[in-house]
């Protein structure tokens, strides 16, 4: 495998790790001061997330992440969690990987790994399983080990019926007291109250049309008091607006309201109908609060996918017209399961994880305007073998992402080997 080392860039925009299901967490290298085809390149590579990583979340000087299945052994149908200490700027590991150490792993108590957060004090590991409908809660240690599950809730047998819950997301909040969880086909979405590993307790549900299909949430806090919770739905390609009222001495109890729903696909563009063509993907706000972002998989037509970008008026006078479509952008590849803004104060680039064309795209992003600038990277991450063990032997083959210039095939095998998230360093 061929590597570089890490170019200078400025901010914390200088890398991205990209949970990759034909061969475990790709790092990667990011120079906006190069061309659009060598300012990203690969650092490393750790070929032990298990098979099939779903997820991946970067805590201070940990990563963590979950896979599908397989673990403990190619027979089991849970999937993992597993923890990774990053190596400090030009040093390697022990093991030669240059960028993670694998610190500990364990069974995600469930088949379909597709989502995990650590609360903000590094104390709570939350991951949710997709296909078993389960959310399981872990202690975390100083060192980063993961300790024995404090909870498994089972939505199959807490919520029997004709629906399973298949929990999409385990998302904390900014205050780290609450854990929010969309059931997609449920279409609700549960949240919870966390003290702890320990205790953690389901306060609050907020029931969704049929066929909404709720995917993810970001949240938007605004004072101690108050959040906006934006959640995304891949059925019916909308966003919702909530108004988060956190307890205190003087109403001790959790409000969630709802404000606002909008299209992802066009200003005043309805819900639309469950039909598997347009499928929502990611939702992310910029960190001064004035623009969110929200990804769009087409499953049918041959050009690039979008972004739908919003602007913000938090003035609580203006709740019901919260969020305004401003437009979509096209994203340099098909299926942008992912999204993320750089962790600088102006969130300067956006990176995307496209799981059909296997490519990892960054984009400028113009923190007046909320609109995206020029691609500035692109680089493949389509396996030529997948899962294959020796990191040496690991090769990726051309780029997809120039229009059109993919079949079926490529598209039907980034459905089982494509990048499923990406995350700034």
């Amino acid at each position: 495998m061929a590597t570089s080392q890490q170019n200078g860039t400025s901010g914390a925009a200088n890398g991205l790790y990209v949970a990759l299901q034909s061969t475990g967490v790709v790092e990667l290298a990011f120079d906006a001061q190069k061309g659009v085809k060598e300012s990203l390149s690969v650092v490393s590579i750790t070929t032990k997330a298990g098979f099939m990583p779903g997820w991946l979340t970067v805590s201070g000087d940990k990563v963590y992440t979950i896979n599908r299945m397989g673990y403990p052994g190619s027979e089991s149908d849970s999937g993992s969690v597993t923890a990774f200490q990053r190596a400090t700027a030009g040093s390697s590991s022990a093991t030669g990987e240059t960028g993670l150490t694998l610190l500990d792993q364990t069974s995600s108590n469930g088949k379909g790994g597709v989502h995990c957060d650590v609360s903000p004090d590094g104390k709570v590991l939350a991951a949710a399983n997709i296909t078993a409908s389960t959310l399981s809660i872990y202690p975390l240690s100083a060192t980063g080990s993961i300790g024995k599950p404090t909870h498994v809730f089972d939505y199959n047998k807490s919520d029997p019926g004709p629906k399973e819950a298949h929990p999409h997301q385990a998302l904390f909040d900014p205050s780290g007291k609450l854990l929010v969880v969309p059931l997609r086909t449920m279409d609700r979405v549960d949240i919870y109250s966390v003290n702890g590993p320990e205790q953690v307790t389901k306060v609050h549900s907020i029931p969704l049309p049929g066929s909404t299909g709720p995917r993810h949430a970001a949240f938007h806090p605004v004072s101690p008091s108050k959040a906006y919770l934006y959640l995304l739905s891949e059925k019916d390609n909308t966003v919702r607006v909530y108004a988060i009222g956190y307890p205190s001495p003087a109403s001790p109890a959790l409000t969630v309201e709802f404000k606002q729903v909008l299209s992802t696909m066009g200003k005043d563009v309805g819900r639309t109908p469950d039909e598997h063509k347009d499928l929502a993907g990611e939702i992310v706000v910029s960190n001064d609060g004035k623009f969110v972002y929200a990804s769009n998989r087409n499953l049918t037509r041959s050009d690039f996918d979008t972004v739908a970008i919003y602007s913000v008026d938090s003035d609580p006078a203006h709740d019901d017209q919260h969020l305004t479509y401003l437009g979509a952008q096209e994203l340099g590849g098909k299926h942008p399961r992912m999204i993320a803004l750089s962790k600088d104060s102006a969130n300067s680039w956006l990176a995307i994880s496209h799981q059909l064309t296997q490519n990892i795209a960054v984009f400028e992003r113009d923190p007046v305007t909320g609109f995206l600038k020029d691609l500035k990277g692109t680089i493949s991450v389509r396996a030529n073998q997948a899962h294959q063990p020796d990191i040496e032997k690991v090769t990726f083959a051309e780029d997809l992402s120039v229009r059109g210039n993919w079949t079926k095939e490529d598209l039907k095998q980034g459905k089982t080997e494509g990048p499923m998230c990406v995350q700034w360093k």
